[in-house]
């Protein structure tokens, strides 16, 4: 999850091809992917669909490699900002200003579900990775974190801890675990069965309102990023701080582990698409898109990377060599 265009819009415009520093292949830019900035990008965990969302208030899904439109779903009244897939891959929330979560099905883009609850512009989203796939969590501008039913539309729990928008949250990938980061400079590491943290993290703080929070697939490590182009790395259960990554000039929007953990990508206002060890903290590849990102998603085998942009574009970068292929994406 992400910083939210509620807070800050950039309109660039890139004509043509851009070329990766190390002569991999060109960008793949598919224009007019919506109408407005793309602020979520989420790619389904067989690698066939890419669901994404945008300020023109749609949700769309995508298939793989061809990046054919299947399908829109158009019932938020506002801006969507975020989207995630089920762990089945069958279904997709999204999150919108118009302050509601919304269920597709990713058969046809038939909305299933309306969530309400929220009493703010609701930035982010997240469905729990098991296959079941049966609960939902969402932060709000209203401060809080709510989990979700998402099949009977029941309102779980709320989670109070921040003193600002929430504008990142995530499940581990074993539902055991709920992070959330936001505008108050906090990340936060929530039981879903309890409104207390459960993890206290130590180590320096962000010192900038944070834009995004993950946990990798083997939920062992959790990644956090900010407004000042910084990337914190935490240990999972100690709470630790491993490193602090300097990754971006500016905004960091989106965070993805691919490489069976290994590897972290990052995405930025600046236009970057930056890889990183997360053992070491060394930069292993980049791109630069030439367009501020707000969304990136990475294919299983970490060859393709899908990112939604400010202007309305969705750009492919398909690198040379896989990363791993075990890796896993926003899982």
């Amino acid at each position: 999850m992400k910083f939210r265009l509620a807070h800050v819009l950039f309109a660039l415009v890139l004509a043509g091809e851009c070329m990766h520093a190390q002569s991999h292949k060109p960008i793949r830019i598919i224009t007019a992917a919506h109408a407005g900035d793309v602020l979520g990008i989420f790619i389904s965990e067989s690698d066939s669909l890419v669901a994404s969302c945008g300020l023109d208030g749609t949700v769309k899904l995508w298939r793989l490699p061809e990046m054919t439109l299947l399908c829109a779903g158009s019932g938020h009244s506002s801006m969507v900002n975020n989207v995630s897939f089920s762990g089945d891959d069958r279904h997709i929330a999204s999150a919108s200003n118009d302050r509601t979560i919304r269920i597709w099905s990713a058969n046809g883009c038939t909305q299933e579900q309306l969530l309400s609850g929220h009493q703010g512009d609701v930035l982010c989203v997240y469905f729990s990775q098991t296959d079941t796939g049966r609960f939902v969590v969402s932060g709000s501008t209203d401060r809080t974190v709510k989990m979700w039913d998402w099949q009977t539309g029941a309102e779980l729990k709320t989670f109070r801890g921040h003193t600002g928008a929430v504008t990142g949250v995530a499940f581990s990938y074993n539902d055991s675990l709920i992070a959330s980061c936001g505008d108050d400079m906090q990340v936060l590491v929530w039981s879903p069965t309890s409104p207390s943290p459960a993890i206290t993290l130590s180590g320096p703080p962000h010192t900038a309102p944070c834009t995004t929070v993950l946990f990798s697939f083997d939920s062992r490590t959790l990644a956090s990023a900010d407004r000042e182009g910084f990337i914190k790395i935490w240990s999972i259960p100690q709470g630790q701080l491993l490193r602090t990554l300097d990754a971006h000039d500016g905004y960091v929007t989106d965070l993805t582990f691919a490489g069976n953990n290994t590897t972290l990508l990052s995405a930025g206002h600046d236009g970057f698409i930056r890889m990183w060890d997360v053992a070491t903290g060394s930069l292993l590849d980049s791109v630069n898109l030439g367009v501020p990102i707000w969304s990136i998603d990475v294919t299983s085998n970490g060859s393709t990377i899908v990112a939604g942009c400010s202007d309305g574009s969705i750009r492919i970068w398909s690198r040379n060599s896989p990363i791993n292929t075990q890796s896993q994406r926003k899982r």
